[in-house]
């Protein structure tokens, strides 16, 4: 999504943009603004698609804007930046830390060890959504060696996301009443999001006794059915709905049906956490774990507040502050909309990327 943010916004500017991605089922050229040419990876394990054709695909671009982690790719971006030198300029956004479990976490560490110090070192610029979450990273003893080679840019969210009114036949699909009040997350439910924390949202749900508290959980993937065995464990799966996959031409809709959006990450895994922003967009008071990064787009008391990771109890009892406070959610609200058009707006973010960028030459 940032990717394709950054993209767009520059093609809309007259740059000349192209996307290289790996070969996906379905075709990620439909509906762009911007050229996009998909690649078979060589070998692709995870996030660990192996392209050894960018070397020459990128040879005569005057800038390569790289998003990590894409394992292998970004070993072969890196030596094309060494054999190109100043001919080309390579700008690294580091989204995250990886925390692999099983045997891609060998895959992984192998890569970080080998590699990640290599890749950094040819980057003219590296771009970081929050230095809050840089400063604890698996990097943070490179960041503190190189601070002035360090960008803070958070990320944007689309000016399509604005506050409207419930979708009464949405409500009814998930069998929601108009007076509940509802308790939104949105992402991922497969393995690789397995650090989502959706089991302590549920179990929070449990300890809360206003029957009408509920929660919804907007995604889909392998750990669906799992949660819904917590949630029937715990005693609450009319409490707890689930829709699956949900087309993002919906999220709008979806976000809009939400009192309060949550994101209860467990790990840093989570680096900053895009829904947020798409929630505070749509005037929804947040909750979020007290996470380095995530908690940089939360202001505690302000605009919503902060948990502890892994703790129910302390979610259980931010889900109830909110509710027994309606003049405080209405206040969060507003500021959140504040928020996100002074800091967020995919407009804003672009001038600030393309300052980057002109700095470069």
């Amino acid at each position: 999504m940032v990717a394709h943010s950054y993209a767009d916004q520059l093609t809309r500017r007259n740059y000349d943009v192209t996307v290289f991605t790996p070969k996906q089922k379905t075709d990620m050229r439909a509906d762009k603004s911007y050229k996009v040419i998909a690649l078979w990876p060589w070998l692709k394990i995870g996030l660990g698609a192996i392209m050894p054709q960018l070397l020459w695909r990128l040879w005569r671009y005057d800038i390569v804007h790289f998003h990590y982690p894409l394992f292998g790719s970004a070993l072969i971006v890196a030596l094309l930046k060494k054999i190109r030198g100043n001919k080309i300029k390579l700008i690294v956004s580091y989204h995250m830390d990886v925390n692999l479990e099983g045997w891609r976490r060998l895959y992984e560490v192998v890569c970080r060890n080998l590699f990640l110090g290599f890749i950094l070192n040819k980057a003219d610029k590296i771009i970081v959504s929050s230095e809050d979450y840089i400063e604890n990273s698996n990097i943070q003893h490179y960041y503190f060696q190189h601070i002035n080679k360090f960008i803070e840019l958070p990320f944007g969210v689309s000016r399509a996301f604005a506050p409207a009114p419930k979708d009464n036949s949405l409500l009814q699909k998930h069998g929601l009443m108009p007076n509940d009040k509802i308790v939104m997350f949105v992402g991922g439910l497969g393995a690789a999001h397995y650090f989502k924390g959706i089991n302590f949202l549920i179990k929070a749900i449990s300890l809360i006794e206003d029957k009408k508290i509920k929660a919804l959980i907007v995604g889909g993937g392998g750990l669906l059915q799992h949660y819904k065995k917590i949630a029937l464990k715990f005693g609450v799966p009319e409490r707890v709905k689930f829709t699956d996959y949900v087309p993002k031409e919906l999220l709008i809709k979806y976000y809009n049906l939400a009192d309060v959006f949550i994101l209860p990450s467990i790990n840093n895994s989570e680096a900053f956490g895009i829904v947020l922003l798409e929630a505070m967009a749509c005037g929804k008071p947040v909750i979020a774990s007290n996470l380095k990064g995530v908690r940089s787009v939360v202001d505690p008391g302000v605009n919503g507040l902060l948990v502890e990771p892994k703790n129910s109890l302390d979610i259980a009892e931010k889900i109830k502050y909110l509710f027994e406070h309606p003049e405080k959610m209405q206040l969060f609200s507003q500021h959140c909309l504040d928020s996100v058009a002074a800091k967020y707006r995919w407009a804003v973010i672009t001038d600030k990327l393309e300052s980057v960028y002109n700095k470069l030459f």
